[in-house]
């Protein structure tokens, strides 16, 4: 049983797609070597990353009802793939697994106060969740400091996904 829920939309799918859309559902995960997860829950990380970067976080006068649900689909979906990530990387169980885990927690901890101020939060475990009412009610572009594609938090996670990612088994 895993510690956060996981909307399986298009758009975690689409970050799913260069490896195996699948790997989005957890009936199909259950049969899929941890190797192959960690890959592909990587690679997702790091598309998710870069689909927020290439975020259009624009002003609060631009935000409408569906842009913020738009955005918040793909801040879900990138949550979603962080939080797989987390997963597979416990159950893959190598020294490099288990750094990263280590990496991204102390990653969280250190940019606690901005990311809850956006309304993301982290457990003990360090899987991510977030408040679906905060994304109402703070404008996009206070997200972009965070999330956009000059932030050190996505830029410092982006590499210790792809670090974790070349190190990598695919049979185990």
């Amino acid at each position: 049983m895993s510690s956060f829920t996981v909307t399986n939309n298009v758009t975690l799918r689409n970050l799913y797609k260069t490896s195996d859309s699948s790997l989005s559902k957890q009936s199909v995960r259950k049969e899929t070597s941890y190797g192959k997860l960690v890959m592909a829950d990587t690679q997702a990380l790091r598309k998710g990353i870069s689909s927020l970067a290439d975020e259009d976080y624009g002003d609060e006068s631009e935000d409408s009802k569906e842009s913020k649900a738009e955005f918040y689909k793909k801040m879900k979906a990138f949550c979603d793939s962080y939080n797989y990530t987390i997963q597979s990387s416990k159950k893959y169980n190598s020294r490099d697994s288990k750094s990263a885990i280590k990496q991204m927690k102390q990653l969280a901890s250190d940019y606690s106060d901005e990311l809850e101020d956006l309304g993301v939060t982290f457990d003990d475990d360090g899987y991510m969740s977030m408040s679906e009412s905060a994304f109402d009610n703070i404008d996009e572009s206070r997200f972009e400091d965070t999330f956009g594609k000059e932030s050190e938090f996505m830029s410092s996670l982006s590499q210790i996904a792809k670090k974790l990612s070349r190190h990598i088994d695919l049979k185990a």
